[in-house]
C-alpha cells in the first residue's frame, strides 16, 4: 500500500488519527471516551500515549487495533482507511498487560504460533522463530514452558510472538506493569533496543511518566479524552503547554503573576503572592496587566544566602527533606523571617527547590533561614490555560 507523507516535512506516517470520537452509549448519560482527536504517528517511531486512568489512552489503542469501533472519524494505516477492518485483517499486533502465553506450548511453539495460523511454510517458521528468540536473547530457553520462566522472560516471549509475523505496527498496552521496579527499568532499555532493531512502529500505553520520558521518541499526553500536548520528552518536560501537562509530568511549581512590562523577547511579571518581580523569556503575545500562570521545575530554582540577580525573590526556608541524590527545600516567598519563626506558619506562597547533594550529604540551609530565590528567565514557562 502507498505510504502517506506529510505535506510539509515529507515524513512517513504509520498511523493517522483523523477527528476520532468514541462515545459509549448509556441510557441517561452517554460517555465520551475520546473527543474529536487528530494527530499522526510516524513510521519507525516509538510513540507513547501517556495519561491517568480513564483518560482514553487504552480506548484509542484498542481502536487502532480494531478491538473497539469508532463513533466518528477515521484511522489510517500508511494512508489506507482501516476503521472498519476486523483485528485479524489489520497488519497490527498487540502485547497486552497479561502475556497470555499458552502454558502447554514451549517458548519456541508460543513464538511460532502466529506464523502457523497465518499458514507460513515450515522453513520460514523455523527461521523466523529462531531469529525472534535471538532478538530477545531467549534462544537457550526455546524448549522451556512458560511456567519455567521469570516474569521478565515471559514478557520477552510475548513480545517475540507479537513481532514474529512482522506487523507494520505493534501496540503495547502497559506490558511492564506486572514487573517489579528493577526488571521494569531493564525492560525499558530492551524494548527501545528491539524497536530500533526491527524498525517497527511501536505505540506504547502507560500512566508512568518516567517510563514515557525514558523510552519515547514522542509522547502524547492525554486527559479527559483529549490530547493535551504532543512532543519529545524534552518538549513535554521543559515546555509544558498547560497546567495539566506541567503537573502531571514530574514536579512543578505553579506561580500566579501579572504582566507589568513587555520587552522584545520577554516580559516582566509581578508574582501575585506578595511581591517580587520575575523576567520571563517568551514569544507569546502579552498585554500589560494580563494575569498569567508561571511554571518552574524545582531543580531550576536556585536558593542562596543573598543574590543580586534580577529575578531574585526573598523567602524563608519552611522545611528541608534529604532525598539521597538531592535535598528538597520548601521556601515561603516574600515571608517575614520573624513571623515564620514565632508562629511556625507560612505567610507567603510556597516554592519547592531541589538541590543536588555533594559528598558530605548536608545542606547549608536550616529551617527558618532567610534566603534568596533566584529564577533564570529561560527556566520559567507561561502556561496557556
Amino acid at each position: 500500500m502507498d505510504k502517506a507523507k506529510t505535506a510539509n516535512n515529507n515524513k512517513t506516517h504509520a498511523i493517522d488519527i483523523l477527528s476520532v470520537t468514541k462515545i459509549y452509549p448509556h441510557r441517561t448519560h452517554p460517555v465520551t471516551a475520546l473527543n474529536d482527536i487528530s494527530f499522526a504517528i510516524e513510521d519507525n517511531e516509538f510513540f507513547t500515549l501517556l495519561g491517568p486512568s480513564g483518560c482514553g489512552k487504552t480506548t484509542l489503542l484498542r481502536m487502532i487495533g480494531g478491538f473497539e469501533g469508532i463513533t466518528k472519524g477515521q484511522i489510517q494505516l500508511y494512508g489506507e482507511d482501516i476503521s472498519t477492518l476486523q483485528p485479524n485483517q489489520r497488519p497490527i499486533n498487540t502485547v497486552f498487560q497479561q502475556y497470555a502465553l499458552f502454558p502447554h506450548l514451549t517458548v519456541f511453539e508460543n513464538v511460532a504460533f502466529g506464523l502457523k495460523r497465518l499458514g507460513r511454510d515450515r522453513a520460514f517458521i523455523q527461521k523466523q522463530t529462531e531469529a525472534m528468540l535471538e532478538l530477545i536473547r531467549m534462544a537457550d530457553f526455546a524448549h522451556r514452558k512458560p511456567n519455567q520462566l521469570s516474569g521478565g522472560q515471559q514478557q520477552r516471549v510475548a513480545l517475540a510472538r507479537a513481532l514474529a509475523p512482522q506487523p507494520k505496527v505493534l501496540l503495547l498496552d502497559e506490558p511492564l506493569s506486572a514487573l517489579d521496579l528493577k526488571l521494569r527499568q531493564a525492560m525499558r532499555e530492551e524494548l527501545k533496543d528491539i524497536q530500533k532493531k526491527t524498525g517497527i512502529t511501536f505505540i506504547f500505553v502507560t500512566h508512568d511518566q518516567e517510563e514515557a520520558l525514558t523510552m519515547s521518541d514522542r509522547i502524547a499526553v492525554m486527559s479527559n479524552g483529549e490530547v493535551q500536548q504532543i512532543g519529545t520528552a524534552t518538549d513535554i518536560y521543559d515546555h509544558p503547554i498547560n497546567h495539566f501537562v506541567a503537573t502531571f509530568i514530574g514536579e512543578a511549581n505553579i506561580l500566579s503573576a501579572s504582566v507589568t512590562k513587555i520587552n522584545k523577547n520577554s516580559i516582566m511579571a509581578t508574582l501575585a503572592a506578595g511581591g517580587g518581580s520575575v523576567e520571563v523569556a517568551t514569544d507569546l503575545a502579552m498585554t500589560k496587566g494580563q494575569k498569567i500562570s508561571l511554571m518552574i521545575r524545582p531543580e531550576r530554582v536556585k536558593i542562596g544566602k543573598a543574590s543580586r540577580a534580577k529575578s531574585a525573590l526573598s523567602g524563608v526556608v519552611q522545611s528541608i527533606s534529604y532525598l539521597g541524590t538531592d535535598t528538597q527545600l520548601h521556601v515561603s516567598l516574600n515571608a517575614r523571617q520573624e513571623t515564620e519563626l514565632n508562629t511556625g506558619q507560612s505567610n507567603g506562597e510556597i516554592i519547592i527547590a531541589r538541590q543536588q547533594n555533594h559528598g558530605d550529604g548536608g545542606s547549608p540551609f536550616h529551617k527558618g533561614d532567610a534566603v534568596s530565590v533566584t529564577i533564570a528567565e529561560n527556566a520559567l514557562r507561561i502556561l496557556q490555560d
